[in-house]
């Protein structure tokens, strides 16, 4: 990253995170001339903001340095208040099911910060909170969002907003409500999930996390959704895999046809975050062809490109005629799923508006990929 110093300093902050990298690899950025603006966004758009000023900071006491921090505070004033104001609504939450004798497992950056992240809420901003809901549950967590106030972003949302927290409710985990062909590419077993899962609050049985591998493999699963356009999500997977067993997470991974997803989280961490799994896990991983490599490239170049990532799910779908209908139906989802999307849009115009976007998107990636082409060809 020599020519972008400032995303060298955050991937270096990540590694000193994880442990996989020396003070002298951060050391080495902070004595160039950075753009200090410039690093806090780049941290900010890559989930770094915490994680980079815990790591800078420290460098700073430890080796005697002189920073520009103080702006970068306010920053993470904002994501340690919004963070509160998540888990404050999440144990009102708590307390309503608890009171049914319900569970909800919290998944995603809710369950991480209480326990990789040991409860630090200033390290991992949350957008919102995921919680994996069974069925017969989904009307009564609601009614229960509805009365603190928290209100759907169109008629059949599962998404709820008060402006400053947000739940987003699920009865799969793949997202299938969205496109349901995603579920025959990803087919993780309900039964075991509750099973497996283990409580967040040890004194608690309310609010649960997915064991470790299961957890790992939806990561691998949302960080694929977003083309792991987020260094966060990496930082999560290098947590995690510090607690999977690999055995259990091949086995698994076979079982519920993650394995392509799997190796694309193995090749970013390593990539990018120095975390190595065992030699014999990257050989029990699938052969990839010349656009998922060329995919993986542009993550470790960190083109933030998240369209993508949903495209690629397709390899992951056997026979070119499930591979052709999931295509089809992630451009162009049913009616329901398009007015969830775009909750503001009237029905006769979603699906002029949804050709218009996915033109937008096919060019914009067309001219994505001829520039990676280009640049290819002219370093050769």
């Amino acid at each position: 990253m020599s020519g972008r110093p400032e995303l060298g300093l955050v991937l270096a902050c990540g590694r000193l995170f994880l442990g996989t990298a020396q003070d002298e690899e951060a050391l080495q950025y902070l004595r160039l001339p950075l753009n200090w603006p410039r690093l806090f966004e780049t941290a900010g758009k890559e989930g770094m903001s915490g994680l980079l000023h815990s790591e800078v900071l420290r460098l700073a006491r430890v080796h005697n340095l002189d920073l520009p921090l103080d702006s970068h505070t306010r920053a993470l004033h904002h994501i340690f208040t919004r963070n509160g104001a998540h888990f404050s609504e999440l144990l009102a939450l708590r307390g309503a099911l608890r009171q049914r004798g319900l569970q909800a497992i919290v998944l995603k950056g809710g369950a991480l910060i209480e326990t990789v992240y040991r409860g630090q809420l200033g390290l991992r901003p949350l957008s919102d909170l995921d919680l994996l809901v069974r069925g017969s549950d989904v009307h009564f967590i609601e009614e229960a969002l509805l009365g603190r106030g928290l209100r759907p972003d169109s008629p059949s949302s599962l998404f709820f907003t008060n402006g400053m927290t947000a739940f987003d409710l699920h009865a799969d985990l793949v997202g299938a409500e969205w496109v349901g062909r995603k579920a025959r590419a990803f087919r993780f077993d309900g039964e075991a999930l509750w099973r497996d899962a283990s409580r967040l609050y040890a004194q608690d049985p309310t609010l649960l996390v997915l064991s470790p591998s299961h957890q790992f493999l939806h990561l691998a699963v949302h960080g694929l959704k977003h083309s792991f356009s987020r260094l966060i999500w990496l930082i999560d997977l290098g947590l995690v895999s510090e607690k999977v067993k690999w055995e259990e997470i091949i086995d698994l991974a076979q079982a519920s046809g993650t394995l392509r997803p799997l190796a694309y989280a193995l090749s970013g961490l390593e990539s990018l975050m120095g975390v190595k799994a065992p030699a014999w896990v990257h050989g029990s991983m699938p052969r990839l062809n010349w656009l998922e490599r060329m995919f993986l490239r542009s993550v470790v170049r960190r083109g933030a490109m998240e369209t993508p990532g949903d495209l690629i799910v397709a390899f992951s779908i056997p026979g070119a005629v499930g591979k052709l209908s999931y295509l089809t139906e992630l451009s162009f989802p049913g009616r329901g799923a398009l007015g969830r999307h775009y909750p503001a849009t009237p029905s006769w115009l979603l699906y002029p508006r949804r050709v218009l976007r996915v033109a937008s998107l096919g060019l914009r990636e067309a001219r994505r990929v001829g520039a990676v082409v280009t640049g290819r060809n002219g370093s050769a």
